[in-house]
């Protein structure tokens, strides 16, 4: 991925920046940065992973993870669908115990 796709994803390059060779270290562990908002990545197999640093973001990135707002729209429509179902069954449930209708019959 190029430098233009890691700015447009993670945001501008932190001052003094130093690119980490995370590869060669198994046991990296990634810091979370206060300062800086998560994003939720994609790779090509749909996985997805929050990253919550730029150093971490920029790893993401130049190994090929992409953000996708499409496929973003589409993880929070699932949430909702479900939780409006989950809803609807949970006030079914209600009426049918207090047997109260909503149409006053």
């Amino acid at each position: 991925m190029s430098i233009e796709n890691v700015v447009k994803i993670c945001g501008d390059f932190p001052k003094n920046f130093n690119k980490q060779d995370i590869a060669s270290d198994p046991n990296y562990v990634f810091v979370n940065d206060p300062n800086f908002s998560p994003v939720q990545l994609f790779d090509i197999d749909e996985n997805t992973v929050f990253v919550n640093s730029f150093i971490e973001c920029e790893h993401y990135v130049t190994g090929g993870w992409v953000y996708d707002p499409i496929q973003n729209l589409e993880t929070s429509m699932h949430f909702l669908i479900i939780g409006g179902i989950f809803l609807s069954v949970i006030i079914k449930f209600i009426y049918s115990r207090t047997n109260l209708s909503i149409f006053g019959n």
